[in-house]
């Protein structure tokens, strides 16, 4: 059963993300700020982190870069953020998803990570700049 932590300040993404996760009988593990997801990282090493690039506590960028000295984990990157076409091309992040997404769309982004894990590939960015494709 594969792992996936999702770590957004925002309730609602929490709850649709893990009510389509769970529902693929994945562990789901939660958490609303920067440290938390840490924290998580820390005792759960998940499979794959599904992380908003705007938390309260720090950017994305910065947990990226925390987490490295924790374990070595990809990371799906969720925003709203004109930024997201920049943040894409950080060899850290597997894959960016745009807010507002489509459930089925962030679904096939993290199965395509976890395939690109399975078969020993390096995993690189699956979702085009936004504005750029769907």
């Amino acid at each position: 059963m594969p792992t996936i932590l999702i770590i957004d300040d925002e309730a609602g993404i929490r709850y649709i993300s893990r009510t389509v996760f769970a529902q693929h009988h994945f562990m789901v593990l939660e958490a609303e700020s920067g440290h938390q997801g840490l924290t998580l990282l820390a005792s759960h090493q998940p499979d794959v982190v599904l992380l908003d690039y705007r938390l309260p506590d720090m950017l994305g960028t910065e947990w990226i870069s925390r987490a490295q000295a924790i374990a070595i984990c990809p990371v799906v990157l969720m925003s709203a953020s004109s930024e997201l076409a920049a943040l894409s091309r950080d060899p850290l992040v597997a894959a960016t998803v745009a807010k507002p997404f489509r459930l089925e769309k962030l679904w096939q982004t993290v199965q395509r990570v976890l395939a690109e894990i399975s078969n020993g590939n390096v995993t690189e960015n699956t979702e085009p700049p936004p504005g750029l494709g769907t």
